[in-house]
């Protein structure tokens, strides 16, 4: 496996802001397994990291869940990933006999987990989503009492407006029914692409929103901001593009279909310092239907915020 080079490892968030007219679609891109999970900036990994052990130390049961079938597909996606870390990332992860070593960099104090599911009593995915940025969820093809595929494992630290106990279980089409025009438009084109997905192929998708705090676990419980109203002079102090990049690859031994998500947080202010990104956004904003901009939660500010991005 190649690993990637300086260039890759600074790039800039991504801003999946699309030309109008608005449409919802997949959004599916095929990357290679060099890009599978995400590693730039260290400082950010090392909050990122910080902020999941404190999640996962203080309140596990919000942030893993598994169905008790879920326990091979599981060990599947952590054996994947021990093989794959350390030869991707060789000075961040070191692998021994029956252990993963997180090695120390700045702001991060390293840790070793042992790797021997028989010794260690830990869920595989519990352990999986200890060594990187991104959640992990596992959705399993339909069976008897499901009739699509379905919820059936995840270490969730940072949801973007949902609960992981909530949608447990779920089937996608229960998970994405507050998604206006989902039902009609991607419910179909989303089954049959899970059920016809090539084995260990990896593809990625992106979305964002803009978000009035930048806590990075969103699950309906954080406090919300106090601050003053948000208007076309303080939109970029006080708001925050909040990008999730997703990859969905579906596992050899198991069939299982694993979701990586990766959660990139920038101050609108320095957003815009990107060239072009300013009226991209514009448009990408203006274009959303009323009802995607509700879902959003766009709708309370979104004048304010395309005054503000018009200055640029």
């Amino acid at each position: 496996m190649k690993q990637s080079n300086k260039t890759d490892r600074q790039k800039p968030p991504h801003f999946p802001f699309e030309d109008p007219p608005f449409r919802l679609s997949m959004g599916l891109l095929k990357i290679p397994e060099a890009e599978w999970f995400e590693i730039f900036d260290l400082q950010e990994r090392a909050i990122q990291m910080a902020e999941k052990r404190k999640l996962l130390a203080n309140n596990q049961d919000d942030v893993f869940i598994s169905d008790p079938s879920a326990i091979m597909a599981s060990t599947e996606v952590l054996n994947l990933m021990l093989e794959y870390l350390p030869s991707i990332r060789p000075e961040l992860y070191s692998r021994g006999k029956d252990t993963i070593k997180l090695e120390s960099h700045t702001m991060f104090d390293g840790e070793e987990w042992s790797t021997d599911l028989k010794t260690n009593k830990m869920h595989p995915l519990d352990l999986a989503g200890r060594l990187v940025q991104e959640d992990l969820v596992i959705m399993f093809p339909p069976e008897e009492m499901k009739s699509g595929w379905w919820l059936a494992a995840g270490s969730v630290a940072f949801p973007s407006r949902w609960s992981l106990k909530e949608k447990f279980g779920q089937t996608m089409d229960l998970i994405h029914a507050p998604v206006p025009s989902y039902k009609e438009q991607l419910q179909a084109p989303t089954n049959s692409f899970f059920n016809q997905m090539p084995v260990n192929e990896i593809f990625s998708r992106r979305n964002w929103s803009l978000h009035e705090n930048p806590y990075l676990r969103q699950d309906g419980t954080e406090k919300m901001s106090e601050g003053p109203r948000v208007t076309s002079v303080n939109a970029g102090e006080y708001l925050w593009l909040r990008v999730e990049r997703q990859t969905i690859r579906k596992l050899k031994e198991s069939g299982a279909i694993l979701f990586t998500i990766r959660i990139h947080l920038r101050q609108l202010k320095h957003v815009v310092k990107f060239e072009g990104i300013a009226n991209r956004m514009a448009k990408a904003l203006a274009a959303l239907p009323p009802e995607m901009q509700t879902y959003k939660q766009t709708d309370i500010f979104a004048d304010s915020v395309q005054s503000y991005l018009n200055q640029f």
